[in-house]
């Protein structure tokens, strides 16, 4: 029983400290800390975990990948990628609508920090235009920047799930790709509806100089995404060949150096992040070596708990009071992992990932969702009545999927 009571203080500790902005990758050490005691592993056990943790390739491989792709989105800002890509979207695209959709998703998917703000003025000079509430153009600055979590490979939550679950990020993406869809479609009509076509007057038609600059601006993106989950090429060259093709672009135009370009690499890595890596693993392993997550099992099915409502509740809620998806990964995933069956595995893997989505996004500490209300200055309640209907129904779409194919 020590086991069990020892992993729910763990969690609650993680909680606490994150709720408190401790980062993330102490939070987890914390963790690991109260979580070896309680397995039985103080000592010279908790250490030997920690070099099997150290010295794993898979460790290392995703370190590198998250360190990677945090500098590409950080790299492809500084070197004027995302206002090409904005400056060519406006002129490529005939209707509005699709802008106000469009530059949030990109914005976003560039993972650029703060990212959020950075898109909210170019909604609200649209949305303004167009007599939309406050509660609106936060919806749509929230929505469409978050909605590519549940099916972009590149999101660090999306890579770290699935190298701790062991499984192609594609499986998650497959069984998102109709929630998303469903996310974006009820999104959109809650935002425009009763509105026509909104006439962009920076439209230029498919002009060959605008389409080059769109495929410019993405192509690091793009190659990083077709190396990896194509070709199978190892995730952290993949980004790396992303950054490099940044490297030629700015060697060619502005003679940029190649040592220089190295350091702009290391000072763009979010390092507070890549950190939390190693901690988050070693929560992972000293839970494995501890046998406390199958004393959890046992546990819940004693107390007659199915574990798709444990599913559904602990990653949601963990999601929703740490408004860190990183970090409710990292709790989450390590203790239902072995729970799953393995006939069903990746089913589980992609559900259990999604309501840790949900959770995180409608998160009230959620910094996009703070910053973007402010920025508008939306009424909280306002919001979630539009924020509510979407997110329900990726909710319940998603149940019934997982009840169907599992």
């Amino acid at each position: 029983m020590l086991p069990v009571v020892s992993i729910g203080i763990s969690i609650a500790a993680i909680l606490i400290l994150l709720r408190y902005r401790v980062p993330i990758g102490l939070a987890m050490l914390a963790g690991c800390i109260i979580s070896a005691v309680g397995g039985g592993l103080w000592g010279r056990p908790m250490l030997e975990v920690a070099g099997y943790t150290l010295s794993h390739p898979t460790t290392w491989e995703l370190a590198l990948t998250i360190a990677f792709v945090s500098a590409l989105g950080r790299i492809m800002d500084r070197a004027g990628f995302l206002a090409l890509l904005i400056d060519s979207l406006q002129k490529l695209v005939r209707d509005t609508r699709y802008i106000m959709i469009a530059i949030p998703s990109l914005v976003g998917m560039l993972m650029v920090p703060g990212g959020a703000i950075m898109s909210a003025p170019l909604v609200e000079e649209v949305g303004s235009r167009e007599k939309m509430t406050p509660a609106q153009m936060t919806l749509t600055n929230l929505m469409y920047r978050h909605v590519w979590y549940l099916i972009f490979p590149l999101f660090p939550s999306m890579i770290l799930a699935a190298q701790l679950a062991g499984v192609n990020p594609g499986i998650i993406v497959l069984f998102n790709l109709p929630l998303a869809a469903l996310a974006f479609f009820i999104t959109f009509f809650l935002i425009f509806r009763g509105r026509g076509r909104m006439e962009n007057s920076r439209y230029e038609g498919l002009n060959g100089s605008a389409l080059q600059s769109f495929l410019k601006a993405v192509s690091p993106m793009v190659t990083a995404i077709v190396l990896a989950l194509l070709l199978g090429i190892y995730f952290p060259l993949a980004i790396l060949a992303g950054l490099m093709l940044i490297f030629v672009y700015l060697w060619r135009e502005e003679g940029y150096g190649l040592l220089s370009y190295l350091q702009l690499i290391f000072k763009s890595i979010n390092w507070s992040i890549f950190l939390a890596i190693f901690p988050i693993m070693y929560f992972k392993d000293i839970l494995d070596a501890g046998g406390g997550v199958e004393q959890v099992a046992v546990f819940f099915q004693d107390q007659g708990v199915p574990l798709p409502l444990l599913m559904v509740l602990v990653p949601f809620l963990g999601g929703f009071f740490t408004g860190s998806n990183t970090a409710n990964i990292g709790i989450s995933f390590p203790l239902f992992l072995p729970m799953f069956p393995e006939e069903n595995y990746m089913i589980y893997v992609a559900f259990i990932y999604l309501t840790s989505v949900v959770g995180y996004l409608i998160s009230p500490i959620h910094l996009c969702l703070i910053l973007t209300r402010e920025h508008f200055n939306c009424e909280i309640g306002g919001l979630y009545r539009y924020f509510l209907i979407p997110t329900g129904a990726i909710m319940g779409v998603a149940l019934l999927m997982f009840m169907i194919l599992s």
